[in-house]
């Protein structure tokens, strides 16, 4: 009798979310090791840039920092215009040594 090797295969329903598996491990690693967090904020007016871009800064959150603004003018009619403006920011990471910390520094010479 000779002896014939079966073929390997994987199962057909497995491999899929093997994949998936794999793609979400590397998706929550990428996420939590992201230093700062940045963001934007889109605001828009029909009275002017200025108008949107002030607008948009109300929204950023406390202690973040502006890194750029971008505007759109968008013709909506004879002669009207509407002003779609983003304002781009970035977050420090708040940790323990944060300079924002809430606690009380600790006196010289004490741990």
């Amino acid at each position: 009798m000779l002896f014939r090797a079966r073929p390997w295969f994987p199962t057909p329903g497995l491999l899929p979310i093997a994949a998936l598996l794999h793609s979400a491990l590397l998706l929550v690693l990428l996420a939590d090791g992201a230093p700062a967090r940045a963001g934007s904020v889109t605001s828009q007016s029909t009275w002017g840039k200025a108008n949107a871009i002030e607008r948009a800064m109300q929204q950023v959150p406390k202690g973040a920092t502006v890194t750029g603004t971008s505007c759109d003018e968008v013709n909506v009619g004879i002669g009207n215009y509407r002003y779609i403006c983003t304002v781009e920011y970035s977050e420090s990471p708040v940790g323990p040594g944060a300079a924002g910390s809430p606690a009380p520094a600790p006196a010289s010479g004490q741990p």
